[in-house]
């Protein structure tokens, strides 16, 4: 046992002493000291490495990235992993804990991929000669190209190879994905060139006895030859033509030839049909009693006041210039009395009048093939009157009126129509209160049935009178219901690369047809259609971005006689404005919330809801985990790590990055306004369904919500903030706290004086000049493309002098405008924004101001970019008002401004031109 104990004893003597001696270690002999770092590109969103050579110090080391685009975790590992491009410090730590840093760059100007989709139809709705051409930009090769379900034709595309063929039509998803994994879908039709048949007329004309040629009329819309024409006589006789040319107007004609003798009421008829290269046809029936061949007793009244008739038995063939259809040239029309006596022979002139009232009455008509007759009662005179009068809603094109219908039994009788009483005043649909006289007199009118607008709800009385000095009167009520109502609505779905809608509506309680439509719908120059049901439906697709002005026009197919004032008041169009946006691809937060269940972490994306469309899917692609698609944005039990997310939107275009997952955080607060006591400021951070915050504002209350209003500013407001974020996803939640302190005056932690640049060489060199810095932690240089999403492109740490000189160059600069700011963090974690600069491209100049201190009246000299027109420069003061406007000329790219008369203080200098607006802050002493 003593044996044992001894040898316990020993052990614990050594342990002790290699406690000792490491501790003796401290510090290292040899300086802990970074030698190299070697990064590689960033090919995809976030596949850079960073291997760091290390010296020196006492092992074994830790590795940590402490600022950059992404943070990352202390590793054992000297290679820092999915990095995305920017500038990075790394710290080194080793055993004793001696920290060293060191900074590093990962290029890279990875995009997201880009597809354009052209198209050829196919010729025909049944042929498969159509094809689809894919044409990709940024992402990275080789892609695969690929048309998914739904389509017609699901397939993929060699490499190298960008075009599918043999297609029929439809609607075809397109899909590419780049060797980073992202991906890009856009739908697209394949509409089969439309044609169509429409048989316009079939006439036949008198070629002889019994013998009549036939010319077949066809309206073509999409000329597709050859036509096949084919006519079946009345005898089942069947004659084909072929038409492989068509007419000055586009259209066909062929001419057949056939016998057929006609008998009044055999019901014989000839059907015509026309078929094209599509196999398109189209086809009609041709009743040939109702050609034209039998006599009708067609009464007129005579002028003059004695109520007479005339009759016509053919009135199109009554001394006409062109010679029958039907007949021979010469035709002979005899009447004969209800005695029998031959009362008149007339030579191609079937009218016949002055003869006495009397039933029995026959007319004889006698060409050189045959004679037929005809029997009729001529009718006596009658007293004038109106048969009736009603109102005729679909007669008025004005909201919230109607026509009114008048008829008469003597039609072509002149006179005049007085509206001897009603209602007192009338409103139309857009406010206006029209007021209604009495009598109100319509002169020069033909009582062939008269429609009259507008009337709206009452009761009228209306006396007709003719120039004979007859007269009626009729005494008509007009109730709500009798009203014109269309109401009409136009609503935005907002859709992926041009496919957004417009949902199209309209109703109406008025008669409609196809051939006289409720009104006309409009939208710019793309959609024109008539409302042609009660309850029309219709919509617009494949939209790009831009205006839209969708009208709908009421109508009426008549031609209304006005009561007096009214004509021209014009038929009502209700107009909306839709502006579809540009679509944006899918983005989230480069932050996450974050929930510690032990050991894991439940951790939730925030996606920008304001970009790609709704639903989104999301994953983990490579990481300690990888998850396939799901619809939650939450996931769970995650390790500490570095992950690369992605999410996809309903338009299956992608967006990925990496995330380094720990602990939860105290996002940055963004303040806008001014912090001085009396300005108005909102302090916000990110909203978020898994945060919730809370504010422990200086007097010891708090406030809840992702935003704070100071307005206006107190002495209250002033001090130390408490700001408490919790995050709850998963049934799991974490807390965290940091403070922030608002002084009595922070409208700016610095005075930004300029930020401006120059693109030189392929790189853009940035500039800012900042004044009486305070409390700032650093600058981040951030980058755009479309000038809404940034990217960290630079991180440079405040001096805090009274007078500081920043630099910055970004050496790898997409092509196309590039937009540039800067994020302004200050100590206590607020964060402000500089205004945007652009770059167009390498020629195009930047926009710059000189001097941005202006001392005593030293004129000011404005560099501005190229424009092809008149573009101009102002002067506003921070309160809003507008001091000064300069126009730039074409072609004009620096400006010198005189200031004399400008008091001292803060302005802008704001230029506008090649549809974007930048702007610089100045101050004159």
């Amino acid at each position: 046992m003593n044996h044992t104990l001894n040898h316990a004893i020993l052990c614990v003597l050594l342990i002790i002493a290699t406690m000792q001696k490491a501790k003796a270690q401290c510090p290292a002999a040899t300086p802990l000291t970074i030698n190299s770092i070697n990064s590689t590109e960033s090919r995809c969103a976030a596949t850079g490495k960073a291997t760091v050579s290390v010296s020196g110090g006492s092992t074994p080391y830790v590795f940590s990235i402490v600022a950059g685009p992404a943070l990352s975790l202390p590793q054992s590992s000297n290679i820092l992993q999915s990095l995305a491009p920017g500038s990075y410090t790394v710290q080194v730590t080793d055993s004793c804990n001696t920290s060293v840093t060191g900074n590093f760059t990962v290029t890279g100007t990875y995009t997201v991929p880009s597809l354009d989709v052209t198209t050829q139809s196919p010729s025909c709705s049944s042929s498969s000669d159509g094809s689809i051409t894919f044409h990709v930009t940024d992402g990275r090769g080789p892609f695969i190209d690929s048309l998914v379900s739904p389509s017609p034709v699901i397939a993929g595309l060699s490499a190298g190879n960008n075009v599918f063929t043999n297609l029929p039509a439809g609607n075809y998803t397109c899909k590419v994905i780049d060797s980073c994994g992202n991906f890009q879908t856009r739908v697209v039709t394949l509409n089969a060139s439309t044609s169509s048949v429409t048989i316009a007329a079939a006439g036949l004309q008198y070629l002889g006895c019994d013998s009549f040629a036939c010319n077949v009329e066809c309206f073509i819309n999409g000329f597709k030859p050859p036509y096949t024409v084919s006519l079946t006589g009345p005898d089942g006789t069947v004659t084909t033509n072929t038409v492989n040319t068509p007419d000055i107007f586009g259209d066909i004609t062929s001419q057949f030839t056939l016998k057929y003798h006609h008998i009044p009421g055999d019901n014989k008829t000839m059907a015509v049909s026309v078929t094209n290269n599509c196999g398109v046809t189209g086809s009609a029936v041709i009743i040939l009693d109702l050609q034209g061949f039998d006599m009708v007793a067609n009464s007129a009244v005579l002028p003059g006041c004695g109520g007479q008739f005339a009759y016509t038995f053919d009135q199109y063939n009554d001394n006409s210039q062109f010679p029958s259809s039907k007949h021979c040239s010469t035709i002979t029309y005899t009447l004969v009395s209800p005695t029998g006596a031959i009362l008149a022979t007339q030579t191609n002139n079937s009218t016949f009048s002055g003869f006495p009232p009397a039933a029995g009455y026959k007319v004889i008509r006698q060409d050189c093939c045959q004679k037929d007759s005809l029997q009729f009662d001529w009718a006596g005179g009658a007293a004038f009157h109106i048969t009736n009068a009603f109102p005729m809603i679909y007669a008025s094109c004005k909201e919230g009126t109607t026509g009114l219908q008048m008829n008469f039994n003597f039609n072509s009788r002149q006179g005049y129509i007085v509206v001897a009483s009603g209602p007192s005043f009338m409103t139309t649909v857009d406010g206006t209160v029209h007021p209604l006289t009495y009598p109100d007199t319509i002169k020069n009118v033909t009582f062939n049935g008269v429609l009259l607008d507008y009337f709206t709800v009452g009761t009228y009385k209306i006396i007709a009178i003719t120039t004979c000095g007859e007269q009626d009167s009729v005494m008509v009520t007009i109730g709500p219901g009798d009203l014109r109502h269309s109401p009409f609505s136009a609503s935005l779905v907002k859709g992926c690369t041009n496919a957004s809608k417009i949902l199209l509506f309209a109703s109406t309680n008025t008669y409609w047809s196809s051939a006289f439509p409720d009104g006309t719908i409009t939208v710019n120059s793309i959609y024109n259609k008539g409302a042609n049901s009660p309850s029309f439906s219709d919509e617009v697709t494949n939209l790009s971005p831009g205006t839209y002005y969708a009208a709908y026009h009421y109508s009426t197919a008549y031609n209304p006689t006005f009561l007096n004032d009214m004509s021209s008041w014009g038929c009502d169009v209700v107009t909306d404005t839709i502006v579809v946006p540009v679509y944006t691809q899918p983005l989230f937060n480069p932050a996450a919330a974050v929930a510690l269940c032990g050991a894991t972490r439940q951790v939730a994306l925030l996606p920008d809801s304001t970009r790609g469309i709704l639903p989104f899917q999301y994953q983990i692609l490579n990481g300690p985990y990888a998850t396939p698609l799901q619809a939650s944005p939450a996931f769970t039990g995650l390790a500490p790590g570095t992950y690369t997310f992605l999410m996809t939107d309903a338009c299956a275009n992608s967006y990925s990055r990496s995330i380094t997952i720990d602990t939860l955080v105290v996002p940055n607060v963004v303040t806008t306004g001014s912090t001085c006591i009396g300005g108005a400021a909102v302090l916000s951070l990110p909203s978020s369904p898994f945060f919730s915050y809370s504010w422990q504002r200086p007097g010891g209350y708090f406030s809840t919500g992702n935003t704070l209003v100071l307005n206006p500013v107190s002495i209250l407001d002033t001090g130390k903030y408490i700001i408490s974020v919790t995050s709850t996803i998963g049934g799991c939640t974490s807390t965290t706290s940091k403070s922030l302190t608002l002084s009595a005056c922070s409208t700016l932690a610095e005075t930004l004086l300029h930020f401006s640049g120059q693109r030189k060489s392929g790189t853009v060199q940035l500039y800012w000049q900042t004044t009486n810095e305070e409390n700032m932690s650093y600058y981040l240089v951030e980058r755009s493309t479309d000038g809404i999403v940034f990217t960290p492109v630079q991180r440079v740490t405040a001096t805090e002098n009274s007078m500081n000189n920043y630099t910055a160059t970004d050496m790898h600069v997409p092509s196309g405008i590039v937009y540039y700011r800067l994020q302004m963090v200050e100590t206590s974690g607020m964060v402000r924004y500089s205004p945007i600069i652009l770059f167009n491209n390498n020629n195009e100049q930047p926009f710059n101001v000189y001097p941005s201190l202006i001392t005593g009246n030293t004129p000011v000299t404005v560099t501005c970019p190229v424009t092809s027109h008149t573009s101009y420069i102002r002067i506003i003061g921070v309160d809003g008002r507008v001091w000064r406007t300069i126009p730039v000329a074409a072609g004009i790219t620096q400006t010198r401004i005189d200031v004399t008369s400008l008091a001292t203080g803060s302005y802008f200098i704001v230029f506008t031109g090649n549809n974007n607006l930048v702007s610089i802050p100045v101050w004159k002493e």
